[in-house]
């Protein structure tokens, strides 16, 4: 009897609870996008003087880093869903990766 009386004022309430059904991954983002609304250049590996890049978009982009020191090393070449590797001399560890601006020749037209 208390399962019926339940249903019934949820029924009459309106309240329903729902799960989401999309599946997120381990950090709570969904597959495939990244972080930084906007942004497709993810860091992924780095040592002395150099950085691993992933493109986590469906297009061919270029990305950097910025470095601890406030430099940015030249941006490199980045194919769909892809990894490059970026260099630069001297001092400093890679922060965070960025995407560098296209072209104006690139841009869509407003």
């Amino acid at each position: 009897m208390r399962l019926r009386a339940t249903a019934g004022i949820v029924a009459a309430t309106g309240v329903f609870f729902s799960a989401p059904t999309a599946a997120l991954a381990a950090d709570g983002s969904e597959p495939g996008v990244s972080k930084i609304a906007g942004a497709c250049a993810e860091l992924t590996d780095q040592g002395a003087g150099w950085a691993e890049l992933r493109n986590d978009c469906p297009w061919k982009i270029k990305g950097s880093v910025v470095l601890s020191s406030e430099d940015t090393p030249a941006c490199a070449q980045i194919a769909p869903h892809g990894t490059n590797t970026v260099t630069w001399e001297g001092d400093g560890t890679a922060e965070y990766a960025i995407d560098c601006p296209a072209p104006a020749a690139a841009r869509p037209a407003r």
